[in-house]
């Protein structure tokens, strides 16, 4: 977690200093995908401004928030999780260690990579694996 918050740049200072006190809470918003069953300790005046969700007013939570899971949704990605790190982890164990980047629509880690000019994946030639959205399975 950052700890000094992630401050957006703009494009003017009156911009940027308009209204500092939401571009602080903006700032320190967290992300990523947490159990809602305990978000009364995590936001007691249920604010929602620390982290990403909705509710409605009967304290349900509203169906475009991502991050923000039922507990027993929560735990099931807690358990595929752990079941994909397992295997990695037996992959790897066994010698199975080779780079296989992903492409996502157009945008590749290797973008973002620090071994790019050490590694020996040509960007123009390489079939990447395309990661698409799982589809959900009615259970």
């Amino acid at each position: 977690m950052n700890l000094r918050g992630q401050y957006e740049s703009g494009g003017t200072r009156v911009e940027v200093l308009n209204d500092a006190d939401a571009t602080r809470k903006r700032a320190y918003r967290h992300t990523g995908r947490f159990d809602a069953s305990v978000l009364p300790k995590l936001d007691r005046l249920g604010a929602a401004d620390q982290f990403s969700y909705q509710q409605n007013k009967d304290g349900s939570l509203r169906k475009g928030s991502v991050e923000a899971l039922p507990r027993a949704e929560f735990e099931k990605l807690l358990d595929r999780v752990e079941t994909q790190l397992r295997g990695m982890g037996r992959a790897i164990f066994s010698g199975v260690a080779k780079v296989d980047p992903y492409r996502k629509g157009g945008e590749t880690p290797c973008e973002f990579c620090d071994y790019r000019a050490a590694c020996r994946i040509d960007p123009w030639t390489h079939r990447y694996r395309v990661l698409r959205a799982a589809k959900e399975n009615p259970a």
